[in-house]
């Protein structure tokens, strides 16, 4: 059976690394920020940061889990409409 919907395949095989993109990202730009607060001010606001990276991550990872669920349902409905051979017409 063809495989359907390539890129959306593309995006959940590259989903770890989208999603390590993302908490990086909110790292580094939280990181930025702290060191205009300086002091406690600075800390507190990157250990945020890093919390708001942590659950971006696990937001993302789970987004493209219920991705890969659909088109697991998808595939599989598919399948199971094929046809099916007739019956013999002998019951057991």
């Amino acid at each position: 059976m063809e495989d359907r919907y390539p890129y959306i395949r593309f995006v959940i095989d590259a989903a770890q690394l989208i999603a390590g993109a993302v908490a990086v990202i909110i790292v580094l730009s939280g990181a930025v920020s702290s060191c205009h607060h300086g002091g406690f001010g600075g800390v507190f606001s990157f250990l945020i940061a890093v919390a708001f990276a942590a659950i971006a991550y696990v937001v993302v990872m789970v987004k493209i889990e219920v991705l890969r669920v659909i088109l697991d349902i998808e595939q599989t409905t598919r399948q199971t409409s094929a046809p099916r051979p007739p019956a013999t017409g002998t019951a057991s």
